[in-house]
């Protein structure tokens, strides 16, 4: 089965918010393609049971992003984090799928996209990755 790393705004989230959000996304991914997916958040951090210090994560979401086949990036909401990890993607030759709500803005996630889904809600989203991918 392929891997799909999941990339998300996490600074000033609400984790609890944030979890939600991601576990039906995950959902909708895996139920509407060949993916499985990785979320730092909830893979390597266990929902915020893991402490991590900033100089350690970028290390290991890089070598997450290495046991990936692609990228799929949240991208309604600016995540700086977000902009290594998609160039990162790129270097290693990943495929690289942007989604995000209507009438927000990707800035230049779209120019480097595999793939750019632009969607209502998730119920919107999850029949335009059925097609997409």
């Amino acid at each position: 089965m392929k891997k799909i790393y999941v990339a998300y705004k996490f600074r000033d989230a609400d984790p609890v918010v944030l979890k939600k959000k991601l576990e039906e996304l995950s959902k909708i991914i895996e139920e509407v393609t060949d993916y499985k997916t990785f979320i730092f958040f909830r893979d390597a951090q266990k929902w915020g049971q893991i402490k991590m210090d900033p100089k350690e994560i970028a290390p290991k979401a890089s070598e997450a992003l290495k046991k990936c086949d692609a990228i799929l990036v949240e991208a309604t909401e600016k995540a700086n984090g977000a902009y290594f990890e998609v160039g990162y993607a790129k270097a290693l030759g990943k495929k690289v799928i942007i989604i995000h709500q209507k009438g927000t803005e990707t800035n230049f996630l779209d120019g480097v996209a595999d793939v750019s889904i632009e969607y209502d809600d998730f119920k919107d989203l999850k029949e335009k990755l059925k097609e997409a991918i």
